[in-house]
């Protein structure tokens, strides 16, 4: 089964967001994402992950940015960071938020990261933003 780049990207972040200490998310409280939701259905299964929700950011429309602790790992937006080390997402805060929270629980469910085997599609490959993003730019257009 041959995935999209977005879905990689989102098995991607996924894996990342679990494996942070500090979890922080930043997007404009117009979104209507129900953060705490997410944080509330992993607490008990991951309770070393620490989230920490930042609403009504100045400049940030139709867009999540996810930091674990202070480095930004991700980013769903229409602009491109310049940052290769930050996932670029270029979908719909809405539609990404839904995605995320469904692989986040399977993750979690299935025991990551202190399980073997179970981090989804591409998790033994090493994560290459830069070809990703040349992938992605060329499914959007």
């Amino acid at each position: 089964m041959v995935l999209s780049s977005y879905d990689l990207s989102l098995w991607e972040i996924s894996r990342r967001a679990l494996r942070s200490e500090k979890l922080k998310f930043s997007l404009d409280k117009s979104t209507n994402i129900d953060i705490q939701n997410l944080s509330n259905s992993i607490s008990d299964l991951a309770p070393s992950i620490i989230i920490d929700i930042k609403n009504d950011i100045k400049g940030i429309k139709n867009q999540i940015m996810i930091f674990n602790d202070e480095r930004m790992i991700g980013i769903i937006s229409e602009k491109e960071p310049e940052d290769m080390g930050c996932i670029w997402i270029p979908i719909g805060a809405k539609k990404f938020w839904k995605d995320f929270e469904r692989r986040v629980l399977h993750l979690v469910e299935a025991g990551y990261p202190g399980c073997i085997g179970c981090g989804g599609p591409g998790k033994d490959d090493v994560w290459n933003e830069g070809e990703n993003r040349i992938k992605l730019r060329k499914e959007i257009n």
